[in-house]
């Protein structure tokens, strides 16, 4: 499914214009995620919207940042599972485990309606304030995958 999110902006277009393109789709961003990438739930996509152009507007690449609608979430976990092959499904088993069920949480969280946003964040110096700019658009369950932790930055 694509959106595209429009925001009044002198001198962008003609028009004043300037559309976002914001997508949900089906599979996961690609290598290195979920590593490198800060995770969060919103209850309303509107607010997803919201929280987009304001990571866009701080810096942050249109290409860095993914919705995956609740619908969608859903569809890209089941997918990639009917993929797996059975020893990578007992590794993924380990994993959830060791990292408290974080994948089984926003799984959760979807399944309930709420929709998943990820943001790639290669340096550990822009979490912080992309956590701020999240919560201030009704971000909850933030989580930062880095290579071997998951960080807790709000409940």
């Amino acid at each position: 499914m694509n959106f595209f999110a429009q925001t009044y902006n002198e001198g962008e277009n003609e028009r004043g214009i300037d559309l976002l393109p914001v997508s949900s789709q089906q599979t996961f961003p690609p290598s290195p995620f979920p590593c490198k990438y800060l995770h969060c739930v919103f209850n309303d996509l509107e607010d997803v919207v919201q929280a987009v152009f304001a990571l866009h507007a701080d810096g942050h690449d249109s290409q860095d940042i993914h919705i995956m609608s609740c619908w969608d979430y859903v569809a890209a976990v089941e997918r990639k599972r009917q993929q797996q092959g059975q020893l990578a499904k007992m590794l993924t088993r380990l994993l959830t485990f060791m990292d408290e069920g974080f994948g089984d949480i926003y799984l959760h969280e979807a399944r309930r309606g709420n929709h998943i946003l990820v943001v790639h964040l290669p340096r550990r110096d822009q979490i912080q304030r992309a956590c701020d700019l999240l919560l201030l658009h009704g971000a909850r369950l933030i989580r930062y995958v880095d290579t071997w932790t998951v960080t807790y930055l709000s409940r």
